[in-house]
């Protein structure tokens, strides 16, 4: 087990978040920014905002003990201590103020928890709350392993706790909407999570390849409205070239684009599309999108781009998949916001960061998705005080959209890993257009059919959705109707 120190002052980070807002310029679009020093620009720091938490709470020394997934690329739960690293300052400082201000005791057990262990994370809750253990208050973890756990009943309702404001910014207003089944929510994200910053999808571009091509700028057609899935395909178009000489089509050569199998998904959402709606009442039902002619037009499109022309390239496999975009030779691809702080860092070319583009422009803004190893924060259903910890949590969140978001966002992402002044506003779009889809959350409930149909119809070269989709329907109508019979 590990606990976090005693209070250290916010003085240190408040100083260096000051450090960004010297000067003032103007970006296209007519957005007011500040400048550093070294000319990258931040969007204005908003630490104002305040919960409503009583003054006077105080759960005398009590510890809070959470189940929160290990083994992560960047922390995001707790650091043992201040190193200087402006986020693990900020979370470090986090954790401390909410510790001194509840007078509570923050106690974070690690369990594995990627995608390929969510399971066992899981059963370890699970067996706890079938021995009667009350071992954990909270549980925080891969977003499908949070999910299960609430469709397998073992997460307390949150609606139903004194201290959790959904209204604040610092929650996620659409997970909320999205996953709210009978005015019950068993989990909740937002500015508490780094991994939700971290795991935004984004379209990356090599802005000196772009150069060597005269091509217009993507950021202006990002302000304009007009970066779409049309003019991601015209700007690519005759980029390919056979580098190695071997007369094919293979990750060695020179390509538009590169997409990595497991990042095929924000094309969907990214559309528009959908694969759950809510009725009238409020209930998720599988969406008319979904099974649509906009769909199957997608499909066409992307295979037609991604495996019939030269432009673009499919990559599968091992790891190294996600990683071809760091070797200077494609011009776009999509990835997770993480790729930048881990893969992007003193190369020899200059990249950018977008939105993944919309259908086309009649399409009223773009949308953003994370990738699935976000964390999802729930409450066990056998929490002994559940009102002492939606207190906790409350706290952590907001102390983490003033201050840790900032250092995260502001800083670390917008300007230690952005190489110019337009990829300030393009953090702030992903950011703004962040939103869920039921089916995606509960994807594990669903056969992972809200996913893989689309996904891997597009990865197999497979233009034939209305079969596919036939095929698999009616298990998918079951299994959302099993889970939200579960639910009731």
């Amino acid at each position: 087990m590990k606990k976090t120190k005693n209070v250290i002052s916010l003085l240190l980070l408040a100083s260096m978040l000051s450090a960004v807002a010297c000067g003032g310029t103007e970006a296209p679009g007519g957005t007011d920014v500040g400048t550093t020093s070294a000319g990258e620009t931040t969007a204005e720091v908003d630490t104002t905002a305040r919960d409503s938490l009583p003054d006077n709470l105080d759960f005398d020394g009590a510890e809070i003990t959470m189940l929160v997934r290990g083994n992560l690329s960047m922390p995001e739960f707790f650091v043992e201590e201040q190193s200087g690293d402006i986020v693990d300052d900020a979370l470090y400082n986090r954790n401390a103020a909410v510790s001194d201000r509840l007078n509570v005791k923050l106690d974070f057990v690690e369990e594995p928890g990627a995608y390929g262990e969510k399971e066992t994370f899981a059963q370890k809750l699970t067996n706890s709350i079938l021995a009667g253990d009350r071992a954990y208050d909270v549980v925080a973890g891969y977003s499908m392993a949070i999910a299960n756990l609430a469709a397998d009943g073992m997460l307390y309702d949150l609606n139903e706790t004194a201290y959790l404001d959904f209204s604040k910014p610092w929650w996620s207003d659409s997970l909320q909407k999205e996953s709210t089944v009978n005015g019950k929510l068993f989990f909740a994200s937002g500015d508490i999570s780094t991994n939700l910053l971290y795991y935004m999808y984004a379209t990356f571009f090599n802005k000196t390849m772009m150069s060597e091509y005269d091509l217009e700028s993507p950021y202006e057609l990002v302000l304009d409205g007009k970066w779409t899935l049309d003019k991601l395909i015209e700007m690519t178009t005759d980029v390919y070239s056979d580098l190695n000489g071997d007369g094919k089509k293979d990750y060695d050569d020179r390509f538009g684009m590169v997409v990595a199998d497991v990042y095929i998904d924000p094309f969907f959402f990214g559309s528009g599309l959908k694969t759950t709606e809510l009725d009238k009442d409020g209930v998720p039902q599988i969406s008319p999108l979904f099974s649509s002619e906009k769909t199957q037009d997608l499909i066409d499109k992307l295979c037609t781009f991604l495996h019939t022309s030269n432009d673009a390239i499919i990559a599968k496999g091992g790891e190294e998949r996600f990683f071809y975009f760091d070797q200077g030779r494609f011009m776009f691809s999509n990835n997770e916001i993480l790729f930048a702080v881990t893969n992007l860092r003193n190369k020899d070319f200059e990249y950018g960061i977008l939105p993944v583009p919309k259908w086309d422009e009649a399409q009223d803004e773009y949308y953003t998705i994370a990738s699935f190893p976000y964390s999802l924060y729930g409450i066990p259903i056998d929490v002994e005080d559940p009102d002492m910890v939606s207190a906790v949590l409350e706290a952590l969140a907001s102390e983490s959209y003033r201050t840790v978001s900032p250092a995260l966002f502001e800083v670390a992402l917008k300007v230690k890993y952005s190489s110019d002044d337009y990829a300030s506003k393009m953090y702030d779009i992903l950011r703004e257009t962040m939103t869920y889809d039921f089916g995606r959350v509960f994807t594990d409930s669903l056969n992972s059919l809200t996913f893989s149909m689309f996904r891997d119809s597009v990865a197999s070269d497979n233009t034939n959705w209305a079969s596919t989709y036939a095929a698999n329907s009616a298990t998918l109508e079951n299994k959302l109707n099993q889970l939200l019979e579960g639910f009731e």
